[in-house]
């Protein structure tokens, strides 16, 4: 009996015959049923609900299994682009077994050389993006490849500036609204999101993130180059998850050394490559290159030679980009000091390329010791939960103010985090409490009096919109009493410091009203400094470290727009540091090249200062610093003193009523005791200091070389040499002329 295949069909039966009578009727010929070839789609069914072995009909027919059309013949849409065989772009002719459409790409989006000039793709200036056709060209310079921040955004470049779609993107300016590449967003689900982790984004400012056809060598998987580490970021030849080389970041054979996990790094620049020069020198040799990742929130990011182990003159230089022309920062050292230290505030998040490279042809192979210090961002202003409590920074109990260095919660609950209402207004804690600035603060009370609002300022200083003033005003400063709305500052140094305070109007003019310094704001007897309205700005120098506050008296008719600038000067150079920052061994006042504290430079004179040169050379048995004392330091050129007291000379730069204030301004003696206005160490009339003496440390009248005499002509300063200058009297009929005669002393 023949078993009908469904869908099959045979030669039709002879008359009278019947599909169960396998013989032929009287007369008739032979009848055979042809089974057709069957569909191969109903064929691997089959075998695949029977088996292999059981391929055959159970009346014995034998259907042949012939292998499946070619993909361009089989009615299918094989690769699901909507066309179907010799319709589909991907076939060339019936017989071709692959539908799937030729990929043409854009020659800035090929993982290709192109043009054969060590560039590929968005890396090369030739492509302004990667929809850019081609990527021959003359390599421009361009807007997001000059080294420079051009829209002032504090990114620089391409790949890092949300502006710059490649390195040939004439256009750093950024929208309003982030790239994908650079969004925070997981656009394209992959789990890796934005630059450089993307293997999709070409840089920050690539606006798709979807992973191209290609997969780059710094994201396959392989260890391309043979180096026992795998795409980015393991690898340090990837800069990141989209470069098509994983040996190219600083070119091809160069060797990048990973400091990441390091503190120091012992080597000489023997044999090493000379390709690069920084924009303040490294052409006379070598130079080793060195990578660093900013993974965590840093405060700031310094790289050192200053070592005595550092024998050669080094030059150092900081890129975001190994290749890219322009550096961050550079330094350079001398034979005198060799070493010398890069510093970069708050670095953004990403790869920091440092090179030590040689400073001077005759010494190009001298050892090198380098130093790391990565300095955390203060846990209470790192954006992170570092105790686990789900409070962050200000709103952590372990955090008093911003700079504190860790979010741990006291024992006891701070009066800003323990639920009652300490000051009786109404108002309980963080952040309810105006006055609560942190969940840690110790007090709920207002800090000035009622109506004045406050602002807040550290040791960066900064600029700030004030608010309107209300209230009748319950401050008055001492150089001039003023009825009215006041705004106040509370202002924290860490370190002793040089503060400057200007009140400006809208359009930068600025404000005619008083500004005074205080310890506490709501007492008047902790004034330090006050300047009336007729001073453009409010000067206090050496100001302690701790906490004051700046009274900016506002008047009935303060217009809006005001804003006040604070500058904040630290007056610890490397002089008063307690570091040996030219590493001789010699420390502060001690060192030959400080001649006073307030010196920001330690490094050795060409000549020995008569103070270190070993030599009694005043003849009065003594001999240098600190044994001799007519030296204030180390580094004071002369050994002679005035009066037997090296730190006061003798300047006769005042007349018989007038000095010259912290005010910057003259007025009369009496009127800056009154008004607390005298320099700190100047003396004055009626202290048995007739004279005028200042000190030399910079606080008074003696200027230095970067500071010139109040009043004096630029000429004029002390070197220990001799030296002229004009000085101007206020009393409306003396002009001095100041002489530095041989001992030391100035005279009329």
């Amino acid at each position: 009996m023949l078993i009908a295949l469904g869908g099959l069909t045979g030669c039709p039966a002879s008359p009278g015959s019947t599909t169960d009578d396998a013989g032929p009727t009287d007369g008739a010929v032979d009848a055979r049923i042809i089974a057709p070839r069957p569909d191969a789609a109903l064929v691997d069914a089959a075998l695949d609900d029977r088996g292999a072995e059981d391929a055959t009909p159970s009346d014995g027919a034998v259907i042949d299994a012939a292998p499946p059309a070619p993909q361009c013949a089989d009615g299918l849409d094989n690769d699901g682009d909507g066309r179907v065989d010799l319709d589909d772009r991907g076939c060339d002719d019936a017989a071709d077994d692959d539908e799937g459409d030729e990929i043409f790409l854009a020659e800035c989006a090929d993982g290709e050389d192109n043009d054969a000039d060590g560039l590929i793709d968005t890396f090369d200036p030739d492509c302004s993006s990667a929809a850019d056709p081609r990527e021959r060209g003359e390599n421009p310079i361009t807007a997001c490849g000059n080294g420079i921040d051009d829209d002032g955004d504090g990114a620089i470049d391409f790949p890092e500036d949300t502006g710059c779609s490649g390195l040939g993107d004439d256009d750093e300016t950024s929208g309003d609204q982030p790239p994908r590449c650079a969004n925070g967003i997981d656009d394209d689900g992959d789990g890796r999101v934005d630059w450089p982790a993307d293997p999709g984004c070409a840089g920050r400012g690539d606006g798709d993130e979807a992973d191209p056809p290609r997969i780059p060598a710094c994201a396959n998987g392989v260890d391309d180059d043979g180096d026992e580490a795998v795409d980015w970021p393991a690898d340090t030849g990837c800069e990141s998850a989209a470069s098509w080389s994983e040996e190219g970041v600083c070119g091809v054979g160069v060797p990048v050394i990973d400091l990441t996990d390091e503190t120091e790094w012992r080597g000489d620049l023997l044999n090493a490559p000379a390709n690069t020069v920084g924009s303040c020198g490294g052409g006379a040799g070598g130079e080793r290159v060195f990578v660093y990742r900013v993974e965590r929130p840093l405060e700031r990011l310094t790289f050192s030679t200053i070592s005595a182990e550092t024998l050669m003159p080094t030059v150092l230089y900081v890129r975001r980009r190994c290749t890219s022309p322009g550096d961050q920062i550079c330094d350079r050292g001398t034979p005198q000091r060799p070493g010398v230290a890069l510093t970069i505030e708050q670095p953004a998040p990403g790869r920091y390329y440092l090179f030590v490279d040689t400073g001077a042809r005759d010494q190009p192979a001298g050892d090198v010791h380098l130093t790391i210090e990565a300095e955390a961002t203060p846990e209470c202003r790192d954006g992170l939960d570092n105790d686990a409590d789900d409070r962050i920074d200000n709103a952590d109990p372990g955090c008093v103010e911003a700079d504190d260095s860790t979010e741990l919660d006291p024992d006891v609950a701070p009066v800003c985090a323990d639920g009652l209402d300490n000051d009786m207004d109404g108002l309980i804690d963080h952040p309810d409490d105006p006055e609560c600035r942190f969940a840690g603060g110790d007090r709920e009370a207002r800090l000035c009096a009622e109506g004045v609002p406050v602002l807040f300022a550290g040791q960066r200083g900064g600029m700030f919109d004030l608010p309107a003033a209300a209230g009748q005003g319950a401050a008055m400063g001492s150089c001039e009493p003023l009825i009215g709305p006041e705004v106040a500052i509370q202002l924290t140094l860490d370190e002793p410091s040089d503060v400057t305070i200007r009140m400006l109007e809208a359009n930068g003019m600025p404000v005619q009203a008083a500004m005074y310094l205080r310890g506490d704001c709501e007492v008047a007897d902790s004034e330090v400094a006050c300047a009336p309205g007729i001073a453009d700005r409010l000067l206090a120098e050496d100001l302690p470290a701790g906490t004051w506050f700046i009274i900016l008296e506002q008047g009935f008719g303060a217009q809006p727009g005001r804003v006040a600038t604070v500058d904040v000067l630290s007056v610890i150079g490397e002089c008063n540091d307690a570091i040996d920052n030219d590493g001789d061994g010699l420390i502060d006042l001690d060192d030959p090249g400080c001649e006073q504290g307030r010196d920001q430079s330690e490094v050795d004179p060409a000549a020995v200062p008569e103070c270190a040169n070993g030599v009694d050379d005043d003849e009065d048995g003594l001999v240098d610093y600190p044994e001799d004392n007519g030296c204030s330091a180390a580094g004071d050129p002369r050994e002679g003193g005035c009066d037997g007291n090296p730190l006061w000379e003798p300047v006769r730069c005042q007349t018989d009523a007038w000095v010259w204030s912290n005010n910057r301004q003259f007025m009369t003696v009496e009127a800056a005791e009154a008004n607390r206005a005298l320099y700190t160490g100047c003396g004055h009339a009626g202290d048995g200091n007739d004279e005028g003496y200042c000190s030399l440390t910079g606080a008074g009248w003696v200027s230095t070389q970067s500071t010139p005499m109040a009043n004096c002509d630029a000429d004029w300063f002390h070197l220990g040499g001799r030296h002229t200058g004009n000085c101007g009297g206020h009393d409306g009929d003396t002009t001095r002329r100041l002489v530095h005669d041989e001992d030391g002393c100035f005279d009329d």
